[in-house]
């Protein structure tokens, strides 16, 4: 269905006023949005990290790279606390938006980005070469779990199969000391049903008041995990 098609279906639903007023919030919405998106990438990757990258790594259990909205981040990184003595870690993190977020905030702790595309991971170390406390991890994510990581950051790295060896790394982690675990779009959340953890699952609507609007609601759900000691 194309746009005209889709416009005429809704002011039909819905009538013009009402279609108007959508478009006016959608447009303004998304001109704020790009435009902080782009401020942010610029500033600390001097290039715009827009759309999403297909992989080639799907034999290996690897999704697609998509990037988060400066304006989830804001939002998803409230939900928990990050202190000085944090590790922070991104698993999956494609061309480097969250940590450019993280520093963004005047993070100075240690930052991983674990990426398993060689050729984006190169790209991304080079775009943060300046910042000492940020390292890029080629290679399998679970294979280079950091080990002093104590915050980790998922957007869907994995395929829902991969994630059952990533849980069972990161328990294994998780005995040494407290970490917490911020997935957002927790398509594999079944995976962490297994009384080893306690999950807090955050919907932006009904608990954070964040509603929709016809359909822009642009946010996905959030979880907050954290080892049953």
């Amino acid at each position: 269905m194309n746009i005209l098609d889709r416009l005429a279906r809704r002011i039909q639903a819905e009538g013009l006023g009402k279609t108007i007023k959508y478009l006016g919030y959608a447009g303004w919405d998304g001109i704020k949005s790009s435009l902080q998106d782009a401020i942010l990438d610029l500033k600390y990757s001097g290039r715009l990290l827009t759309g999403h990258l297909p992989t080639a790594y799907k034999h290996l259990g690897a999704n697609d790279v998509y990037h988060t909205e400066y304006s989830a981040m804001s939002i998803i990184f409230n939900q928990v606390t990050i202190t000085p003595h944090d590790v922070l870690v991104d698993v999956g993190c494609g061309k480097g938006r969250v940590i450019n977020y993280w520093l963004s905030q005047g993070y100075t702790n240690k930052i991983y980005g674990l990426e398993l595309d060689p050729v984006v991971a190169q790209e991304t170390a080079e775009q943060f070469g300046a910042w000492a406390n940020v390292t890029i991890l080629p290679g399998d994510a679970i294979k280079n779990l950091p080990q002093d990581g104590t915050v980790f950051y998922l957007y869907n790295p994995f395929s829902r199969e991969k994630f059952y060896n990533f849980e069972s790394h990161i328990t294994k982690l998780a005995h040494a000391k407290t970490i917490t675990l911020v997935y957002y779009r927790p398509k594999s959340l079944h995976v962490f049903n297994n009384g080893r953890w306690h999950i807090r699952l955050i919907d932006f609507d009904q608990d954070l008041g964040i509603h929709q609007w016809g359909r822009l609601n642009k946010y996905h759900k959030l979880a907050i995990l954290t080892p049953v000691n």
